[in-house]
């Protein structure tokens, strides 16, 4: 497992054909440090979360929407399969993944592998909005939604590694704040 990441979970929304939304989880997974044992996932992951149990680590597998840990997000994707069909599922489905627009050929080919891994006999990768996709993909037995709806939450994430960086350096806060500024004034100028 990864070490233990900042990032905010994205929200994961599971639907089943013609039966709607039947779960919704964080991205969430608490496991232990000493052997990776999985722990709770989603809101039981989340409610972990700072407790200051020993040895517990709870990261968010997802980046952005996209996948950051591959096997913890297997692990997590399998845990939320099984709790949708209550581990009753005789065969393996056909999964839509809506995912946020501007994922790249890397970042598809690591979900479909962790879908796969997870239990789905084929996969289709959908970028936009659920509503969007539930009206063009039709067929599929579970749509798996995820959203991340705080992109200043990401800006934020990203600054911080960015002063963390400039720290390790020797760059002030002031001088990383100049090179903003900067970069706003080249980009808008190329406008």
């Amino acid at each position: 497992m990864a070490e233990l990441h900042s990032y905010e979970p994205a929200d994961i929304e599971i639907h089943l054909r013609e039966k709607g939304m039947v779960l919704r989880e964080k991205s969430l997974i608490a496991f232990t440090r000493s052997d990776g044992k999985i722990l709770a996932v989603g809101k039981e992951a989340e409610e972990m979360d700072g407790k200051n149990r020993e040895g517990v680590q709870v990261i968010s597998p997802l980046r952005q929407g996209m996948i950051a840990d591959y096997f913890a997000a297997v692990c997590m994707f399998q845990y939320m399969m099984n709790k949708i069909w209550e581990k009753r599922l005789f065969r393996r489905p056909h999964i839509v993944v809506c995912t946020p627009r501007g994922i790249t050929e890397v970042e598809k080919k690591a979900l479909e592998d962790a879908m796969y891994q997870a239990g789905a006999k084929d996969i289709t990768i959908y970028e936009g909005v659920l509503e969007e996709c539930a009206k063009e993909e039709r067929a599929y037995d579970v749509l798996f939604f995820i959203s991340k709806n705080e992109p200043e939450k990401y800006i934020s994430e990203e600054l911080v590694n960015i002063l963390k960086y400039a720290e390790q350096q020797g760059i002030p806060a002031a001088r990383v704040e100049e090179l903003l500024r900067e970069e706003e004034e080249r980009i808008s100028s190329a406008r």
